[in-house]
């Protein structure tokens, strides 16, 4: 059996958009803690920038190579991280 066999006989394409909309989903925790208590000690600047940054580019890559759910699953999850950054910024001001 060939990868490509394998991938259609498990369904790998919907397992790994599954996946991609798990992992936007993974920040939005912590977007959730931050609005609600409005406490940001804690929060690294630093790390949400880069994660930003490499869901960015990997968003780029999928567009790049026309992979959609690459594209829509790291673009959707750079705006919740954006979105973190801003918070953060908001509430720091």
């Amino acid at each position: 059996m060939t990868r490509e066999e394998f991938s259609q006989k498990i369904g790998w394409p919907t397992i790994i958009w599954i996946l991609g909309l798990i992992n936007v989903g993974t920040m939005l925790p912590q977007l959730w803690q931050i609005i609600a208590t409005h406490k940001t000690e804690g929060i690294s600047l630093t790390f949400f920038s880069l994660a930003c940054f490499m869901q960015s580019a990997y968003g780029l890559h999928g567009y790049f190579t026309k992979d959609k759910m690459l594209m829509w699953t790291m673009f959707l999850s750079a705006g919740v991280t954006a979105t973190i950054i801003g918070t953060v910024w908001y509430l720091r001001l």
